[in-house]
């Protein structure tokens, strides 16, 4: 499989809304209309969405699992897919067009919104902060931006309808978010986003359409090309090709999501439970199940190069995602819910590297909308940026998840029922046997007085050892068996990268880690631990020619949570042993693969 070209080896600027627009035959019309925002010359706003809010008790709607959505059907399902459908088919040269709201995350690395690039800034990259705290505060007005162009375009076409459905689709619609993919729970592609037709009830009648949620369709080909890399080949997004032509090879995807469920909810629990300040996350965050959702769901396609991934239509659903485990977290953590420190810019198309970072500081280009505090137009002023506490509290965006409760309850109180959800999704899951009793699963186990033993493998690299080869994935193996895996995106190109895998749950004989006692767990891991890194197309790189690579076993200790509303309690003590790093090619390969020295 061919390799997508690096962008720490190239660096890539197009000014894309210079091009000319063309149309795909197999693409829904183009929409001429463009949003006002853009039309009048002032900057789009990111509010979220202000209509469906229940008028008595303030509370909003919820974005909803894609898959329950799917399931129900009807109104909102209906405008959920004809709204992303004729969001996909707005000229790309509109900032509110499906093209242009991707482009913000990576490629063409142009200024959207009227926000450019600044000296000092890469001139190879989007606005997204990868690899840093700022990641998962930033993507929530990108989501919030995309959900506010993607509602108002479901409201549109609800008055569209016949008189007698128009009040039940303009109610479906002022209350439709947009969906997430539990990946956590359900390590599957969505089934709704591996069709490759959809039937929708449209405003004129049942209507069978191009499934949006299956694949873009670029309209300026000349313009795609000039980004560079093998992608560029392609006409449309894509996951696992198939034999026959067939863009995304379900099967293929999935195999590589379930090879991946334990590190997948292992990861999701473990960050939960062990992590309880928003600058812990610096070391163990939800950024590492991201990125390997990036990884496995795409076998090399569109979604594993951040470049390209956010047209790949599973973006969306993904960082819907993120942003809701992100926010249940924060809900648990009400006294620690947003960083405090600061740290350095790795550099992004909006800020230049090095820039001293903290939650005040702006998540470019999404503007704040006017406010009491923040209403400069009157004046002729410019609006202000969103920072990350001017997005900590999801409410601000006219949205909330399922699993979070009503916010007029004590702090306390809505902690506690969030991690029973927790416990209940994420919680009672060992390994990949699926769904166990609450007494064997990961740190589940509950009891009074007991002090147990917790075990973690911590990997960290130098980004720069692996420039022109990310992205890829350091995979921890025993005995040919991988027991836990850090992925690495395609940027950012420099930095050290410092992930931690839970590892309680690796088997040995016929028990696990957590069933051995300290000293031989500790002996186990630096005898029996072996390392292989992997690039996107499956070869396999020498371990020897990364002098960075580090893996150090973590030995902690907790106490069991002791009702289904509590988690487990560690005491704060972490004890360290370096591992020597030895190449591990593993023993159960799916293709073969080449040792490059």
């Amino acid at each position: 499989m061919r390799r997508n070209a690096s962008l720490c080896m190239v660096a890539v600027a197009l000014p894309w809304a210079a091009a000319q627009s063309t149309t795909p035959a197999s693409s829904p019309p183009l929409s001429t209309s463009s949003s006002p925002a853009l039309a009048s010359g002032t900057p789009i706003p990111v509010i979220g969405v202000k209509t469906g809010i229940d008028k008595v008790t303030g509370k909003p709607p919820a974005r909803l699992n894609i898959n329950g959505l799917w399931a129900k059907g009807g109104a909102q399902w209906n405008l959920y897919i004809l709204a992303l459908s004729e969001l996909q088919a707005l000229n790309e040269t509109d900032e509110s067009s499906y093209f242009a709201i991707a482009g913000i995350h990576g490629f063409p690395h142009s200024a959207w919104n009227g926000v450019g690039h600044v000296d000092g800034a890469p001139s190879n990259t989007g606005f997204c902060p990868h690899g840093e705290l700022l990641f998962t505060t930033w993507h929530r007005p990108y989501v919030a931006l995309y959900e506010q162009i993607l509602v108002a375009r479901a409201v549109e076409i609800a008055s569209r309808y016949p008189p007698g459905m128009l009040p039940e689709y303009l109610a479906a619609a002022e209350s439709l978010r947009a969906p997430y993919w539990d990946w956590a729970m359900n390590p599957t592609l969505p089934p709704a986003a591996n069709k490759i037709n959809m039937t929708v009830w449209a405003p004129e009648g049942p209507k069978t359409i191009p499934n949006p949620l299956y694949t873009y369709v670029y309209q300026r080909p000349e313009v795609q090309q000039g980004f560079g890399g093998w992608l560029t080949s392609r006409p449309q997004t894509f996951r696992c090709l198939g034999s026959g032509g067939v863009l995304n090879n379900a099967t293929e995807s999935n195999d590589g999501l379930l090879l991946s469920a334990r590190d997948l909810t292992g990861s999701v629990y473990d960050i939960f439970t062990r992590v309880n300040t928003f600058d812990g996350m610096r070391s163990s965050s939800f950024e590492n199940p991201h990125n390997l959702i990036h990884i496995r769901s795409a076998c090399n396609g569109t979604m594993s190069d951040i470049n390209w991934s956010a047209f790949e239509p599973l973006f969306m659903l993904h960082h819907c995602n993120v942003d809701r485990l992100v926010a249940m977290w924060q809900m648990i953590n009400y006294n620690n819910s947003m960083f405090t420190g600061n740290i350095s810019s790795n550099g992004q198309f909006g800020t230049p590297k090095g820039t001293v970072i903290t939650a005040d500081s702006p998540l470019k280009p999404f503007f704040r909308g006017p406010s009491a505090t923040n209403d400069n137009t009157t004046a002729g002023g410019p609006l202000e940026f969103h920072t990350s506490n001017t997005v900590a509290n999801i409410s601000v965006f006219g949205y909330t998840y399922p699993e979070l409760p009503d916010w007029n309850l004590p702090a306390k109180a809505r902690a506690e029922q969030v991690k029973a959800k927790v416990n209940a999704l994420y919680g009672n899951k060992a390994g990949d046997d699926g769904a166990t009793t609450l007494d064997t699963g990961p740190l589940n186990r509950m009891g009074k007085g007991k002090i147990m033993n917790y075990w973690v493998v911590e990997m960290s690299v130098e980004r720069a050892e692996l420039a022109g080869l990310l992205p890829a994935t350091v995979s921890l193996f025993i005995k040919g068996e991988t027991i836990g895996r850090m992925s690495l995106l395609g940027m950012p190109c420099e930095g050290v990268e410092t992930q931690e895998v839970p590892v309680q749950d690796v088997k040995v004989g016929n028990g696990t880690l957590k069933d051995m006692d300290r000293g031989s767990v500790v002996h186990y891991l630096l005898n029996e631990v072996g390392v292989g890194v992997t690039g996107a197309d499956g070869s396999e790189l020498s371990v020897a020619n990364l002098p960075s690579l580090g893996v150090v076993v973590l030995g902690m200790e907790y106490s069991p949570r002791t009702n289904e509303t509590s988690f487990p309690l560690f005491n704060g003590k972490v004890m360290r042993w370096p591992v020597e790093v030895r190449q591990d090619l593993g023993m159960k390969r799916r293709r073969r693969t080449v040792v490059r020295m």
